[in-house]
């Protein structure tokens, strides 16, 4: 049963600004890590584009995540929506443009 107080909806920021934090450093954590297994592939080899796929992936889960973040902060009206959107869009468009100069 709900007990009829307001429930202030500034009390999730702290929230996501944490869940913002952690998901930001996890991407950056894993673009090195693929940025580190594939450093010795030669130019237009196998292992070369097997990393430029998974560099695509996590770019396309990076605008996904940053735009839900962005959603989120709209919600309850905070302005790091507009940063989370700025990011988003980054993320999308070096996606679309690899997607298209080297084929999806």
């Amino acid at each position: 049963m709900m007990s009829g107080t307001a429930f202030n909806i500034h009390n999730v920021s702290p929230y996501l600004g944490a869940l913002g934090l952690l998901g930001t450093i996890t991407l950056l954590v894993a673009t090195a890590m693929v940025m580190w297994q594939y450093r010795a592939s030669r130019s237009n080899g196998f292992q070369w584009h097997i990393r430029n796929w998974r560099l695509k992936q996590i770019s396309a889960i990076a605008c996904l995540f940053f735009l839900a973040m962005s959603a989120s902060y709209w919600v309850i009206q905070e302005t790091w929506g507009w940063v989370y959107l700025l990011m988003s869009v980054k993320c999308g468009t070096w996606w679309f443009r690899r997607a298209l100069s080297r084929g999806v």
